[in-house]
């Protein structure tokens, strides 16, 4: 699956550019403003967290620039994947010489930094797993044969970045938190944007693929994930950090998360259910328009003969009765000649209308061609149809609506035991039709099916 096989190609392709883009600033600020120029702000956020590493930073730069350029496609992913394979050689560079206890002279290589006295300078162990299993999956993007790779990989290195910005939202001290007591705050939200960017390009894991496709699941993926995803980080801060809750024990801040993660949880399978049934509203109304004359508001032709079939056959199975009217406007062409077509127009909409004040709930009213309409009247026999028939007639006949007295020709057919295919109860009724005009027109003309 490709970025053009998901819902919006365009606004994910901008939205990928961009993430990448702001993640290789942030690594470019940091590095320029905060090391270089010394602005504390932009090392730590706050006094007294933990910095961005200026190796971090360089990592972090190299895969948004990788991000945006990859997303790009064509001849810029290459360029797109070198600068990640930069983002991977310092990453495995810092996990080797956590691994082996070993010194490779890259942590104080571009600024010195003694904040950490044991290893100063260097990323933090998840930074640096994260960045590794992020650039990874980047690399393994557009290869069939390392999708699984790419997906194990990227969700690996976005779940280790989640997990400290959760720790961060919850007012965990991540400075007593063995292996993320070094996790800047920023270098975790960036990790966590460069995590999913980098597996929504050419995303094969399939809740991912799901999210961005263009399917109904889709849809209600991208309506509903962002509250998923964002509420319960969001409780968890109002509950830990919340002035209004500090006065309740633990246990009982628990309980009203519960209670309030179960509300959610109700409100979220509304919403689906609410968005299944509008969607299913807007597709059955999609089809009703395709199967309507736009003109008449009628059945069109693809309609009649699905309906027409479909009667047809419970008729031969259940030997109910079955009739079909095909009806035609009297010298139509002459009424367009004199009147113009949108009078034309016009004419047809009210015959229209006055075929369906007539027809039953169960008769299906189609426009099949120009000027010509068809009826097909299920559990209604040669009789009851020519009655039919001889009253929309006369209904016609005295239309005051029409610029002018028009009438109609009418032809029946009925099923029996002969009748071999719905298409020979058509031809039958289009002979009666033709019977019909040629003895004078304004006429029923009746014929039952050989």
């Amino acid at each position: 699956m490709s970025i053009a096989d998901t819902g919006n190609p365009r606004v994910l392709r901008v939205l990928l550019v961009t993430a990448g883009s702001l993640a290789a600033a942030i690594g470019c600020l940091v590095l320029v403003g905060g090391w270089a120029l010394g602005v504390p702000a932009l090392k730590s956020v706050l006094p007294g967290l933990a910095t961005m590493k200026p190796n971090t930073a360089v990592g972090l730069g190299g895969l948004g620039a990788g991000l945006a350029l990859c997303a790009q496609g064509g001849r810029w992913c290459v360029v797109g994947k070198l600068a990640a394979s930069v983002a991977l050689a310092v990453a495995l560079l810092t996990l080797a010489e956590y691994a082996f206890a070993w010194n490779a002279g890259i942590d104080q290589l571009i600024f010195r930094d003694l904040g950490n006295p044991v290893t100063p300078g260097r990323p933090a162990l998840p930074t640096a797993v994260s960045l590794t299993l992020i650039a990874v999956a980047l690399l393994c993007a557009q290869r069939p044969r390392l999708q699984l790779l790419k997906s194990a990989t990227g969700v690996a290195g976005t779940l280790i970045a989640w997990a400290g910005v959760n720790g961060y939202v919850f007012g965990a001290e991540l400075q007593t938190v063995p292996l993320f007591s070094s996790v800047a705050v920023h270098t975790a939200i960036v990790s966590l944007l460069l995590g999913l960017g980098v597996l929504a390009v050419e995303p094969t894991f399939w809740p991912i693929r799901t999210a961005l496709e263009r399917s109904a699941g889709g849809i209600v993926c991208r309506w509903l994930l962002p509250a998923a995803i964002v509420a319960p980080p969001a409780l968890g801060w109002l509950l830990g950090r919340g002035a209004m809750f500090a006065v309740y024990p633990d246990r009982f801040r628990w309980a009203i998360y519960s209670a309030v993660a179960s509300l959610g949880s109700v409100w979220l399978v509304v919403m689906l259910a609410r968005r299944i049934s509008a969607m299913e509203a807007e597709r059955t109304a999609a089809t009703e328009l395709a199967r309507r004359d736009a003109l008449t508001g009628l059945a069109n032709r693809r309609a009649f003969d699905t309906f027409l079939l479909e009667s047809f056959h419970l008729t031969r199975r259940h030997r109910h009765a079955l009739s079909l009217i095909l009806l035609d406007i009297d010298r139509f062409k002459s009424y367009n000649d004199e009147y113009g077509h949108p009078a034309g127009d016009e004419a047809l909409r009210v015959l229209g209308g006055l075929v369906m004040s007539v027809c039953r709930e169960t008769d299906l009213a189609a426009r099949i061609g120009g000027e010509e309409f068809a009826i097909v009247l299920p559990e209604t026999d040669l009789a009851g149809a020519e009655v039919f028939g001889e009253r929309l007639r006369v209904a016609v006949e005295r239309s005051k609506a029409f610029r002018r007295a028009v009438t109609v020709s009418l032809g029946i057919a009925a099923f029996t035991g002969k009748t071999a295919s719905a298409a020979m109860l058509l031809r039958d009724c289009d002979a009666a039709l033709y019977e019909a005009k040629g003895a004078g027109r304004n006429r029923v003309s009746v014929t039952v099916a050989a």
